[in-house]
């Protein structure tokens, strides 16, 4: 008989949310939040402040990965959204630094996203973004960090960063670090359509990984 906790086990499940806004409107969006307006209206609010982005299907990631194009044809390889979202992928460090966490191995705590400007697609190797950004409101930093409920109660971890851009950029890459500044582990990476910003935008990230 075979073993049932071995050959049903689920590997790490990662996904995260884009949502792109312009900066005027978001001022407004803040500005309410302050006011203490309700939580539905704040939706509408966010909604009408968010901008369009490309939002990759599963032929874009195989586009992606073979001949590294940023295919943005709707319909066929994806769709424009104003909340994109995608799967992405915990690296074999990333696998590591969770079962360190479980048994004390390591002390450092997950908290940092960095976005980026890499192009290559995600690897199981990986150990950095493929060329993170530290400019024009792009460098990375600690994540307002929670815990939510997918399968059973607070099986997933996520982190929420918001960056506010100073510059023009085509962010393509994102991912998870146990240092807020600088080097340290990677847990996650994905790569997306490029999501082109300018000026005053600001662009929010949540990100999920699931123990489910």
């Amino acid at each position: 008989m075979k073993n049932k906790t071995f050959t049903e086990r689920k590997p790490l499940k990662g996904w995260t949310e884009r949502r792109l806004f312009d900066g005027k409107k978001y001022e407004v969006v803040k500005k309410a939040i302050e006011l203490g307006v309700v939580k539905e209206e704040i939706g509408k609010l966010l909604d009408w402040a968010a901008k369009p982005m490309f939002s990759g299907n599963f032929l874009w990631g195989v586009a992606k990965k073979i001949f590294n194009v940023d295919l943005q044809i709707p319909v066929l390889f994806g769709s424009w959204t104003t909340k994109a979202i995608r799967a992405n992928l915990v690296t074999t460090r990333g696998k590591q630094i969770v079962a360190q966490q479980i048994n004390g191995g390591t002390t450092a705590p997950v908290t940092a996203i960095a976005i980026g400007v890499g192009a290559v697609a995600a690897a199981a190797t990986d150990t950095a973004l493929g060329s993170e950004s530290t400019t024009s409101g792009a460098a990375r930093g600690a994540a307002t960090v929670s815990n939510q409920t997918t399968t059973t109660t607070l099986d997933t971890a996520r982190w929420v960063k918001t960056f506010t851009f100073t510059g023009s950029l085509a962010i393509t890459e994102e991912g998870l670090f146990d240092n807020n500044t600088t080097g340290g582990n990677m847990l996650a990476r994905q790569v997306f359509s490029a999501v082109n910003v300018v000026n005053t935008d600001t662009l929010q990230i949540t990100h999920n990984v699931s123990l489910a």
